[in-house]
């Protein structure tokens, strides 16, 4: 018993950090991902779109290929499970390729 208290302290002071740190650093908004970006020209700009559409798309297939293969291996709650993995995935994909459509760095 004596053991657990120390963790659990240390558990706790971690989660305070993480918490205060993501209120005194927020994250970047959506509407930032632009101003990272390094100058490009046109052209290797949509190579890299055409990279990263897919990545996306290949990502979209293995999150298709895992929901049918969890729904053979363990029944229990199918289809919900399968539909709720698929609709955050839709949702996921569909996000990702508008702020990829969107995506416009400085051109050098």
């Amino acid at each position: 018993m004596e053991t657990i208290q120390p963790l659990m302290l240390l558990l706790v002071t971690l989660s305070l950090l993480l918490i205060g740190g993501s209120i005194v650093w927020p994250a970047p908004k959506m509407t930032d991902y632009a101003y990272y970006a390094q100058c490009m020209s046109p052209e290797t700009r949509e190579d890299l779109r055409a990279v990263m559409r897919e990545g996306v798309n290949q990502s979209m297939k293995n999150h298709t290929g895992r929901m049918f293969e969890n729904w053979m291996r363990d029944p229990t709650d199918q289809p919900g499970r399968a539909v709720t993995g698929m609709q955050n995935a839709v949702k996921a994909y569909v996000g990702s390729l508008k702020v990829l459509n969107d995506w416009n760095p400085p051109q050098c």
